[in-house]
């Protein structure tokens, strides 16, 4: 059966009683120097790949490091504009990660998040004090991750 478009107002490839919707404009994506950077810190290689590839697909500059030394010198050449740090175990190190980020930051806004399994209130506090804006209990879900940026890193 052919279609005649002159009888239905339709154009070939269109359902009869339909109009023909406008193009869409493509998404701007930002260039890679406008993204935000968000510098993810896990010694564990498997959560530090996942998150990165999480932060990455939701349109951020993901910047993994595995301990503190490589986080603090991944910020002194390109500060982020966000940090999630592993605190697996509340040790100096972790709480350190924090304090040394601030001082690189200095008056620059810094958005850090601790991420832990230890939810207990003295390790938020401990997590607090340290420097941390966010304190975070694993496990973290996607709509929360991204919530939380869209809402800050604007």
């Amino acid at each position: 059966m052919k279609s005649d478009s002159r009888s239905t107002g339709s154009t070939p490839g269109q359902l009869p009683g339909t109009r023909e919707l406008p193009q869409r404009e493509p998404v701007d994506v930002p260039p890679e120097a406008e993204r935000k950077r968000v510098l993810i810190v896990d010694r564990d290689a498997d959560a530090l790949s996942g998150l990165a590839y999480l932060i990455e697909s939701m349109g951020y500059e993901a910047q993994p490091a595995r301990d503190a030394a490589e986080a603090l010198s991944i910020a002194r050449e390109q500060l982020p504009d966000a940090a999630f740090v592993d605190i697996g175990t509340p040790q100096r190190e972790d709480l350190a990660i924090a304090r040394g980020l601030r001082e690189i930051a200095g008056k620059r806004p810094l958005l850090l998040i601790a991420l832990t399994g230890w939810g207990q209130p003295q390790y938020r506090e401990m997590a607090m004090a340290a420097g941390y804006d966010v304190h975070w209990v694993k496990p973290v879900g996607a709509d929360q991750l991204n919530f939380l940026l869209s809402m800050t890193l604007v």
